[in-house]
């Protein structure tokens, strides 16, 4: 017997007793269109992630910050920490505890690293409203775009120099339909100083953003603008200190990269590159999928009983059938191929009705969340179904109704015709 014959022979044997083989496929249903659910919310959210963050690209530029405490290092007590003089100075006269440093603590730091080109702090810099000629006035986001750092645009370019701003879609649709229009511009940005005065700078607009997580609402400034702004609005008279920093490099590439960290990680400090923090945001959906996945597998793991039961009873049911298939010449491989068939087709069912019910589902829940709850995360599909994805939820199913159908279908092969023939 062909192997094509065997299928249909597993498929009329299934048949034969409908409303059991449904329970155990509706068993595998719940299992498959949880677990394609779960997989199509996480490739929704690291496909949206990777739309909207390679509109931000710094291919040379290392980003710089204070080294978090060890996760059980700090002293439950009240006792104060214990002097130490090597870790008061090191050298560069920095203090262990802080978080916040001055310019010239980081180019100290620095200098013993090949191939820094420039040195950026980020400065916070808080906006009050944008306008373009006479038009309305809107409020505004600021952020600073560091050295070394490219924003994608729809139309112009990034920043390259000083005295420029990027601007967001949506404000630039705002102003002017055609976008392009708004190039070369002056836009006028208002701020407050540290004394509470309405101030403004006029930076030439180089570009319109590409919508994206960071830029939907932010306009950018070069950092000798943002410097500026900074200076006006810092309150108090005491030394500019900065969490943040950013290097821009000669050149990066992975061997640098790993010994720029490997330096700054012994002064206590963090450097990691955008491809890094990238990382970190994918690693974070992939655990998330993992423990959505968690309960989709347990329901699985239920079902798998549901097929092992099934095949036992239609191994009692059909011992006399089994036993004249063997005195026919149906061999044990056969027998055992035939009832691991019928296992796969219950997973492979049960796995194509959940997923098809899945991205039904999901395309419903789509149009329906994204128009009412998420109209701001432009391109955003909550779920995405993935042609990978869904191929590897079928044949995981199909494999786990596989191993539970082993023991069902070797206890079948095993089957002495002749007691089989005498079975009542």
């Amino acid at each position: 017997m062909r192997l094509l014959g065997i299928i249909r022979m597993a498929n009329r044997s299934l048949l034969r007793n409908k409303l059991r083989t449904f329970l155990t496929i509706s068993a595998i249903f719940v299992g498959s269109f949880t677990l394609t659910l779960t997989n199509g919310l996480g490739d929704g959210l690291r496909a949206y992630v990777e739309n909207q963050v390679k509109n931000i690209e710094a291919e040379r530029v290392m980003f710089i910050r204070k080294q978090p405490p060890a996760a059980g290092s700090a002293k439950h007590n009240s006792e104060p920490p214990e002097y130490d003089p090597d870790d008061s100075d090191n050298g560069d006269g920095l203090d262990p505890n802080a978080y916040s440093y001055t310019r010239e603590q980081i180019e100290r730091i620095a200098k013993d690293v090949d191939g820094v080109v420039t040195i950026t702090p980020q400065y916070p810099i808080d906006g009050e409203y944008i306008m373009i000629g006479e038009s309305k006035k809107y409020r505004v986001e600021l952020g600073m775009l560091s050295s070394g750092v490219t924003q994608k645009t729809e139309v112009g370019r990034t920043i390259d120099g000083d005295d420029q701003v990027v601007i967001p879609l949506a404000v630039a649709r705002t102003f002017d339909p055609q976008i392009a229009n708004l190039v070369g511009k002056r836009a006028v940005i208002a701020y407050k100083n540290a004394a509470g005065e309405l101030k403004t700078v006029s930076p030439e607009i180089v570009g319109v953003a590409t919508k994206g997580m960071i830029v939907n609402t932010n306009s950018f400034v070069d950092a000798r603008t943002a410097e500026a702004i900074y200076k006006d609005q810092k309150v108090g008279n005491g030394p500019d200190k900065f969490y943040n920093f950013s290097l821009q490099m000669r050149a990066m590439t992975a061997e640098k990269a790993a010994a720029v960290k490997a330096a700054f990680q012994a002064k206590g400090f963090e450097a990691e590159t955008l491809a890094d923090q990238k990382k970190r945001t994918y690693d974070a959906i992939g655990i998330f999928k993992i423990g959505m996945n968690f309960f989709a597998m347990i329901a699985l793991l239920a079902a798998s009983f549901g097929i092992v039961n099934t095949l036992i009873i239609a191994v009692m049911e059909r011992t006399k059938e089994i036993g004249l298939q063997k005195a026919l010449g149906l061999g044990r491989g056969k027998i055992f191929l035939m009832f691991s068939l019928e296992s796969i087709l219950i997973g492979f069912w049960g796995a194509i009705i959940g997923i098809l019910s899945a991205i039904v589902s999901g395309v419903i829940a789509n149009r329906f969340l994204v128009s009412s709850y998420l109209p701001s995360f432009e391109g955003y599909d909550f779920f995405s179904f993935t042609l990978p994805s869904i191929v590897s939820v079928l044949a995981l199913v199909s494999a786990i109704a596989f191993i539970a159908g082993v023991f069902p279908a070797f206890r079948a092969s095993k089957l002495n015709p002749i007691e089989s023939l005498r079975y009542e």
